[in-house]
């Protein structure tokens, strides 16, 4: 893979990946509430999960790409589409209201979140449709892609719990610049995907 599309594929990953969404929200939440330690089997239920659905979006799109040769470049748009979608919804993002979880986090909490988190499902099949499996499709390498994936997404959930209450604050008072930032960023990276940029 160039480092050029290496490079696209990182930026584009960590914004979608580190801007709120079901995860980093729960992860807030429950720091402010809990603290970080006690939020460490919640997060490795969400790391977990999220390796499992890297992976499992690897060997869909690398198994799409075989039995439908020309699916590659029909790929390409759709997941341009789907983080132009990103962008919008980013952009119309509201902060995070004061409610927070009664239940205490754990592992199974983060791993059932995880799986069924559309965000990060369609993050996986974006990422290695858009720009992985143009570019790569030894399983090994594949797997390397997951496992890096996966831990993009850690560093901004670390990111999240750790911040709490101060991120918290923090984003409820500058929400709507941190928005129309992570929004352009994203148009930037789905321009970036089909070639206008």
């Amino acid at each position: 893979m160039p480092f050029s599309v290496f490079l696209e594929m990182t930026v584009t990953a960590a914004v979608t990946v580190w801007s709120p969404g079901p995860n980093n929200i729960l992860l807030l939440s429950t720091a402010s509430k809990y603290g970080f330690r006690k939020n460490l089997k919640l997060l490795l239920g969400i790391w977990t999960g999220s390796l499992t659905l890297m992976c499992l979006s690897g060997i869909f799109c690398s198994t799409l790409s075989r039995v439908i040769p020309g699916i590659q470049p029909v790929m390409k748009y759709v997941g341009a589409a789907y983080i132009l979608f990103l962008a919008w919804q980013t952009l119309n993002r509201q902060p995070p209201g004061d409610s927070s979880s009664e239940k205490e986090p754990s592992y199974f909490m983060g791993l059932f979140l995880q799986l069924l988190n559309v965000k990060i499902i369609i993050y996986g099949l974006t990422m290695f449709s858009s720009f992985i499996l143009p570019n790569e499709s030894r399983i090994p390498v594949l797997f390397f892609f997951a496992i890096y994936l996966m831990i993009l997404g850690a560093i901004g959930n670390l990111i999240w719990a750790f911040a709490g209450t101060i991120l918290k604050r923090f984003y409820s008072s500058h929400y709507r610049l941190m928005n129309v930032i992570m929004a352009l960023l994203l148009v930037w990276c789905s321009l970036r995907i089909i070639g206008i940029l």
